[in-house]
């Protein structure tokens, strides 16, 4: 059965596991889905029915400005976080 996707959402979550513990904003999970959702409203969708249609999608990021991309993304969602937490109380780090 293929199952509709979107492969920005594995990257997306793939590359928060790699740099999120070494960015510069609160480590509770709210700011961490924060941080992603605002990555995955900024970056463009490509969604795919298939392992080919991933395979596919895994290519882009292979491209340094794939990379860049999401370090920028990533950046500017931590900038809003930082500025406007939903957490309660203390920053756990």
């Amino acid at each position: 059965m293929k199952v509709l996707r979107n492969y920005t959402e594995d990257a997306v979550q793939f590359f928060i596991e790699r740099w999120y513990k070494e960015a510069d904003v609160c480590q509770c999970e709210n700011c961490r889905l924060d941080v992603e959702a605002i990555m995955l409203n900024s970056l463009p969708t490509k969604y795919v029915v298939s392992d080919t249609g991933a395979l596919y999608a895994q290519l882009h990021d292979f491209d340094p400005q794939a990379k860049i991309d999401y370090m920028t993304a990533m950046t500017q969602a931590v900038k809003v976080v930082n500025e406007r937490p939903r957490h309660e109380d203390e920053r756990p780090k």
